[in-house]
């Protein structure tokens, strides 16, 4: 591993050993769901064991978008050592601007990230036939760590063509010394115009 290589390989552990995960063995947790969608609140229940294990209990047309979301928030949280995760790839610092200094990684994605003060800034990833960017805004304290709370997603075709724009907006809730998602709410505009979607959780449980 060359001297260039290597401060690629710590900038990027340092700032992804910054960011809040759930504890080893966390069992899940459940809450009391209010959803916005399609210009109406709703009411329900979310049982969340892991990203894969999701129970929704409300309306059968409603459950896709709350249980992708949580599924997404939680995978995020999810514990992993940094050497089993980006950092089995080889990386290099490609560029240092306003936006912090920029690592690309060799891994299937052909991802990019700008890391900044610890954290990272902006997430670049690339598919086959798409890819998107993600610029976080503004983090918040979640004890020593840190979370997302506003971050910006720009998606685009595989010919580099705008498809859309979401605007997130997260918060979080501390249960037993556990930081457990509170709130999302996402505004995207995209050919079909603009909506805005919501869920917030209260009344949350940790599970045995």
């Amino acid at each position: 591993m060359n001297d260039t290589a290597a401060s690629a390989y710590e900038l990027l552990e340092l700032a992804r050993a910054g960011a809040y995960t759930l504890p080893e063995g966390f069992g899940g947790f459940s809450a009391d769901l209010e959803l916005y969608l399609d210009g109406s609140w709703h009411r329900g229940r979310v049982v969340a064991r892991s990203p894969k294990d999701i129970e929704l209990h409300v309306l059968e047309d409603l459950l896709e978008w709350p249980r992708r979301e949580l599924a997404s928030m939680l995978a995020h949280r999810s514990p992993r050592p940094f050497a089993q995760g980006e950092g089995q790839y080889p990386m290099r610092v490609t560029a240092a601007g306003p936006l912090g200094t920029r690592v690309e990684l060799e891994d299937p994605l052909r991802s990019a990230l700008w890391v900044q003060e610890g954290r990272v800034r902006v997430v670049e990833r690339n598919f086959p036939a798409s890819s998107f960017r993600i610029h976080l805004h503004t983090y918040a304290e979640a004890g020593a760590k840190h979370l997302p709370a506003h971050f910006t997603v720009i998606y685009r075709r595989e010919d580099g063509s705008l498809e859309a724009v979401e605007s997130f907006a997260d918060a979080y809730a501390e249960v037993a010394g556990v930081w457990l998602p509170e709130r999302r709410q996402v505004v995207r505009h995209d050919e079909q115009g603009l909506s805005v979607r919501e869920l917030r959780l209260v009344r949350h449980r940790l599970l045995d």
